[in-house]
């Protein structure tokens, strides 16, 4: 029996070009995990390019690899109202990987991408529920911050998660 070869991964910022990767993988996390995300299936699909490079625009998106192809992407930006605020969003990894490591490597990079910004804290939502997402999330450091909100356009809660920025260099 032979062992298995470490898989090859990697992460990257989305660039100009990247737009029908994006819409891919947001069209698939939606479908997996419909609740999961404030968007919806109807609205992301009638994106069009320039929509996705808006969307890419404000603040950064990375994107994962592995030998299948594209399997999870995340995005980072700036709060509206405090700069010193990176909020970590549309976050999803392909079920088939999840556990092996590439959700980490994306807010890794969201992470060190906060760093050299110049913020102090990432921040993001979890779906209230969502024990395995929450628990991720708490083992790269993210404490809940007792805050939530009812999402809107479903009524679903959505808890507060937030790490401070180390400028010491890990993560």
């Amino acid at each position: 029996m032979r062992a298995s070869s470490p898989v090859e991964r990697s992460v990257r910022r989305a660039v100009l070009g990247d737009e029908p990767i994006l819409r891919e993988l947001r069209l698939e996390a939606l479908s997996n995990a419909p609740d999961a995300f404030g968007s919806t299936y109807e609205r992301e699909v009638a994106r069009t390019t320039a929509d996705w490079q808006r969307w890419m625009s404000p603040g950064v998106t990375f994107i994962l690899y592995e030998s299948a192809g594209a399997r999870g992407m995340v995005a980072g930006v700036h709060d509206e109202v405090d700069p010193s605020v990176v909020h970590l969003m549309a976050m999803w990894v392909h079920p088939e990987i999840r556990g092996s490591g590439g959700a980490a490597e994306l807010v890794s990079a969201v992470m060190t991408w906060a760093r050299s910004a110049g913020a102090i804290v990432v921040r993001l939502k979890v779906i209230q529920g969502n024990d395995r997402a929450r628990r991720f999330y708490e083992r790269m450091g993210f404490c809940p911050t007792g805050k939530s909100e009812v999402r809107e356009r479903d009524g679903v809660i959505e808890v507060q998660m937030e790490r401070r920025v180390d400028r010491l260099g890990s993560i």
